[in-house]
């Protein structure tokens, strides 16, 4: 009975022993921990340009990476409880859009190496230290700010050059928004315009910019690069369409898609893709505060000529020769 005993002491001891060295053998498979300030419907095709990127560069999710993925719904005090939860799972690398949910990430870690898909705002909230030479454990792709705003009421300018009064719309949530701000004051006055400056940061805020349209007599609408209006597309689109006023969006193909009039912006999905390089030379030993942050150099501008037509809008020939995209 002793020898008997012994013996399966013995097979057992064995196979734990070589159940840890096959454990052993295995390698990690690298964890990508993803936060996103918005709501998965919103930021899906966004994801999805990632994931290509990733499948380009060789990796194959399952297989050699693993990905684990969070969404905040547009809410903001969830990002740091989401950020910390998914900081426990010890990713190799995080990856955070707009620039809020990279800064969730940065406060609660200054090791891990956490990757921007997109925002603006690194700067001004001390993330990086500079583009060239971000010195900390922040770097990936990153908006232009004050040259976009610019742009939006000089399309303004073009498709309703009557329009005088113009209401600039955001959240007030994002991290740029002091430089959108700023800027939207500065191209105002270069077009002549006078600025309505609105904030709307839920459905029902978004409604009254109607009542406030009407009250100020404004006669085209900006929608300023704010992340909380991509997951609300559908509620901006409305409120424009509604007032039967021409507006511009800093969101680009999205909000054209869904029905706005016009867009200008770097495409998203392209600075997506453009993140899993990143996400690449990190999990090969790069470190972050080496990595350049990137700029788009290539901006698209997105009309909706059935749009136009709902509105009585005459696009120019201006605008539709410098279109990457029209959709009638």
């Amino acid at each position: 009975m002793n020898i008997c005993r012994k013996l399966i002491v013995t097979l057992l001891t064995l196979v734990i022993v070589c159940a840890a060295s096959i454990s052993r053998a295995q390698p990690r498979i690298p964890l990508v921990a993803a936060l996103f300030h918005g709501t998965e419907s919103a930021y899906r095709g966004r994801l999805d340009a990632f994931r290509d990127g990733m499948r380009e560069l060789g990796y194959v999710e399952g297989k050699n990476y693993r990905m684990e993925v969070r969404w905040s719904d547009t809410q903001l005090d969830r990002l740091p409880a989401l950020a910390r939860e998914l900081l426990q799972l010890r990713p190799d690398v995080a990856v955070a859009s707009p620039v809020l949910a990279t800064q969730a990430f940065n406060r609660e870690s200054k090791i891990v190496p956490i990757v921007m898909a997109g925002g603006v705002g690194a700067l001004r909230l001390g993330l990086i230290e500079s583009m060239a030479r971000p010195g900390g454990n922040v770097t990936g792709v990153s908006n232009q700010g004050d040259d976009l705003t610019q742009k939006l009421f000089q399309l303004v300018k073009e498709i309703a050059p009557r329009a005088k009064r113009v209401i600039a719309l955001s959240s007030g949530q994002g991290a740029a928004e002091p430089d959108a701000r700023s800027a939207s004051r500065d191209a105002a006055k270069a077009y002549g315009m006078t600025l309505i400056d609105a904030w709307a940061d839920s459905p029902e805020t978004i409604r009254k910019v109607s009542a406030l349209c009407e009250q100020k007599r404004c006669e085209a609408l900006v929608f300023l690069l704010d992340p909380y209006f991509t997951s609300r597309r559908t509620e901006v689109i409305a409120l424009a369409t509604k007032l039967r006023r021409p507006a511009v969006y800093s969101g680009g193909s999205e909000f054209v898609e869904d029905g706005g009039l016009i867009g200008y912006s770097a495409d998203p999905r392209a600075l997506f893709h453009r993140t899993a390089n990143y996400v690449d030379k990190i999990l090969k030993g790069a470190k972050p505060a080496d990595l350049p942050v990137e700029q788009p150099t290539r901006f698209d501008i997105v009309v909706n000529l059935k749009t136009a037509k709902t509105l009585g809008v005459k696009i120019p020939d201006s605008i539709l020769v410098q279109a990457t995209r029209v959709i009638e």
